[in-house]
């Protein structure tokens, strides 16, 4: 999980790209969700969108872990990179413990195949076969929650959800951090991490049929690098630029959970452990809120409900 959340995932072969055959944008998604007619329900789809960041992709754990013990049913989950990574993990049915679990027994080594090439330094093949394999090999179509993942289409700069096919392959594509591994080849054309146009999915949660939308931002709240190297440099203005680009739509979330981060070693446990807690933390002052727009959001449709008979 380690290696996925730092850098997400690597090349894709010709022969794979049928996996992602089913590649949408945020139009194409709303106007599907606007043509299925809704049950009517005394309570409002609650929805998360994780966002990318990642070794800080630990967080989203402590963020679920609150919301189980609340008692929240989470119905939709998009995520980004490393927030595609928990999130596929929580919609094929994992819980968080069981994902605290898997961060805490995985050899890193093992998903770190490295390539040297002019394309990229991970293959991303052990990447995709273990987030399938923890996913339950389970469709993403077939899972017990709606889940997207959100990539990036590099010769537009457009976000576009992956909701179908194997959730290795989505992830992957979700997480392809551009300049240092391969982009996913696709009908959109090649893929790339969906932080540069998404970071924090919340137009995606909400076009997949959520009413409420609990935003996850682990990524712009955390403390910058110190330091003025060539790459502390590059570090600094990378989350400059891509904190800009998503701001108007991470204030789009009906609640934003945000808390600041800082993990820069894959194999301490005390950082890791540092995120959960972190996540699980500002969830947790951030629940009145959420219990107030969920209770709101029932007695609304309750009136409506009541109206209409």
């Amino acid at each position: 999980m380690a290696a996925a959340l730092i850098a997400g995932c690597g090349s894709l072969h010709g022969t794979r790209a049928a996996a992602l055959s089913s590649v949408r944008t945020l139009e194409e998604v709303r106007s599907e969700t606007a043509r299925k007619a809704r049950a009517s329900s005394a309570r409002p789809v609650v929805g998360l969108a994780l966002g990318g960041g990642g070794l800080r992709g630990y967080a989203h754990v402590g963020v679920l872990q609150a919301l189980e013990e609340a008692g929240i049913d989470i119905e939709v989950v998009a995520g980004t990179s490393a927030g595609a990574v928990i999130g596929a993990f929580y919609a094929s049915g994992r819980t968080p413990v069981e994902i605290r679990q898997l961060a805490g027994t995985l050899d890193v080594s093992s998903l770190t195949d490295w390539r040297i090439s002019t394309a990229s330094f991970m293959r991303g093949d052990a990447l995709t076969q273990w987030v399938s394999s923890m996913a339950g090999h389970t469709p993403i179509e077939s899972m017990q929650r709606r889940f997207g993942a959100v990539a990036a289409a590099i010769d537009t700069g457009e976000a576009v959800l992956i909701d179908q096919g194997d959730a290795g392959m989505a992830v992957r594509a979700s997480a392809a951090v551009p300049g240092a591994v391969q982009p996913v080849d696709s009908p959109r054309g090649p893929l790339v991490d969906g932080g540069i146009s998404s970071l924090v999915p919340v137009r995606f949660a909400r076009a997949l049929g959520a009413d409420v939308v609990i935003g996850v931002d682990i990524y712009c709240n955390s403390p910058r690098a110190s330091g003025t190297s060539l790459f502390t440099t590059l570090a600094k203005v990378a989350q400059t630029q891509t904190c800009l680009v998503s701001r108007a739509e991470t204030a789009e979330a009906d609640v934003l959970i945000a808390p600041g981060v800082s993990v820069k070693d894959m194999k301490s446990v005390t950082e890791r452990d540092e995120a959960i807690l972190a996540g699980y933390t500002m969830a947790r002052a951030a629940m009145p809120a959420i219990l107030e727009l969920i209770e709101g959001g029932r007695m609304v449709e309750s009136a409506v409900a009541a109206a209409s008979r």
